[in-house]
């Protein structure tokens, strides 16, 4: 069999609600939209309809995905990824937006800084979701991420 060269721009992002993990190879600079949409293609794929009593969006966009507060402490919870828009002010006292839905930041894997293999955490927008100023959702409950333990019960 012949050795396949690795792609350093292809990463390896690993996708967790609940118990299930799903592995995706994804370009660095894809976009999170048509990451969601192979998250799901992947799902259905796999002939789930729902996890955790929770059905599977109809659209990709219905799924939310983020990020560890803390990667090397995953008790401490999740954040969401899209990173909302804020005024910030310069050293010359000027102020400048940054965030937002079109931000790069919220672009791809490569602009919100994660790397290959980075954990990240979804979960379906509820219907009663509020959404700020730029469309960006607000959190609306809690992330259900069961991770492994070696733990004696």
């Amino acid at each position: 069999m012949p050795v396949k060269e690795s792609n350093p721009q292809l990463w390896t992002l690993r996708f967790k609600q609940h118990k299930v993990t799903v592995l995706l190879f994804v370009e660095q600079t894809q976009s999170f939209s048509s990451i969601k949409s192979d998250l799901l293609d992947a799902l259905k794929g796999r002939d789930y309809n729902e996890i955790n009593q929770r059905s599977l969006p109809s659209d990709a966009e219905e799924i939310i995905l983020g990020l560890p507060i803390d990667k090397n402490d995953l008790s401490k919870g999740w954040v969401g990824l899209d990173i909302p828009a804020m005024d910030i002010e310069d050293e010359t006292g000027s102020k400048k937006k940054t965030g937002g839905k079109q931000s790069v930041l919220n672009a791809s894997p490569l602009g919100a800084g994660l790397r290959d293999g980075s954990l990240l955490a979804f979960k379906f927008r509820s219907s009663h979701a509020k959404k700020d100023d730029d469309g960006l959702d607000m959190e609306d409950g809690d992330w259900d991420v069961v991770m492994p333990s070696y733990d004696e019960e």
